[in-house]
């Protein structure tokens, strides 16, 4: 697993899992009974469902031993950085890395990524520590995702289970699969104008 950083605009998957768990489960509540074995599934496959567009997950990798222009593979679920550290360098500093276009550009401070190769390069020797976005298309528990997105979340969960059971309400299933398509919505609205760095 990941060791992810979860920053206040984050929330981890477990974190949503167990907020759902006391916020929707249990006796007088919509899902009187659940396992945490069916959240989770469930938690799962509404990240697969909203995919990158829509919830964009964050993912720390590292401290990685890196030297000066070796490239390193890119995680598999790489779309974007939010940030790179190098914290082991050898003027014994903690240095924000910064990305720059070219190979041929890169030097102290700096990084390149070569989307075509799927590598990253740093400009120093060190530990380097890199936040990125995944796809979302994740079953890993510490994969974080934004806040803004959280409720939708939640309504994609509590419809996907409810849907799931014998004897569920037609008129509740409709109301709820309008409560999560409109949460979805907004959630993409925010999202798409969220800077992230």
């Amino acid at each position: 697993m990941a060791n992810t950083t979860i920053s206040n605009a984050f929330i981890s998957v477990n974190d949503i899992v167990n907020n759902f768990i006391i916020s929707y489960t249990g006796p007088g509540k919509i899902i009187p009974d659940s396992k945490r074995t069916e959240i989770i599934f469930h938690a799962r496959r509404c990240l697969q469902e909203f995919a990158y567009e829509t919830l964009k997950s964050q993912f720390t990798e590292g401290p990685t031993a890196v030297t000066v222009n070796v490239a390193i593979p890119l995680p598999t679920d790489f779309v974007a950085v939010i940030s790179a550290i190098n914290d082991g360098n050898p003027a014994g500093a903690t240095l924000k890395l910064t990305e720059v276009d070219t190979l041929a550009a890169l030097s102290t401070g700096e990084f390149y990524i070569d989307f075509v190769a799927k590598t990253i390069t740093y400009g120093d020797d060190g530990n380097a520590t890199l936040t990125y976005l995944s796809n979302a298309l994740t079953t890993d528990e510490s994969a974080a995702i934004p806040k803004l997105a959280e409720e939708a979340m939640y309504a994609c969960m509590v419809y996907a289970i409810l849907a799931n059971r014998e004897n569920s309400n037609p008129n509740t299933l409709q109301r709820l699969l309008i409560e999560k398509t409109d949460k979805l919505e907004k959630a993409k609205s925010r999202l798409v104008f969220t800077n992230f760095s």
